[in-house]
């Protein structure tokens, strides 16, 4: 009786363990650019996110694409369960090659253009 409960008291740490931290590991696909700016150098982009739903954080971004052209943006949740907020931020810095003139964000089943590059003035733009 007591081997039994020991197994299912370490079955339930594990579960619980995997639901904690296995949510930081999955992509967030609700996460909106909310403003952004670009450095004098215009090698580096800080763009500032938010989430579309009611529940969660993000805490970490990861550039996806191998067009140098284009950044397709994938974030993932911060660590603590659904509403965690383990290593949640809304302030990523990103490195930005001359050659890129869009940014791409996964939104719910796709990339959506969010920022490009105005080929006349060289500015960046949200895409709205």
């Amino acid at each position: 009786m007591k081997k039994k409960l020991s197994i299912i008291v370490v079955v339930l740490l594990l579960l619980y363990g995997g639901y904690y931290f296995g949510l930081g590991f999955s992509p967030r696909t609700d996460v909106v650019v909310v403003d952004f700016k670009v450095s004098e150098q215009q090698d580096q982009m800080t763009i500032y996110t938010s989430i579309a739903s009611s529940a969660g954080y993000t805490r970490s971004v990861k550039n996806v694409s191998d067009d140098p052209e284009k950044m397709e943006l994938k974030f993932y949740s911060a660590f603590g369960g659904i509403n965690g907020s383990i290593g949640a931020k809304d302030e990523f810095d990103l490195p930005l090659s001359p050659e890129c003139k869009e940014i791409y964000v996964l939104l719910y089943d796709d990339y959506r253009l969010t920022l490009a590059k105005n080929p006349t003035t060289g500015e960046w733009e949200r895409i709205k």
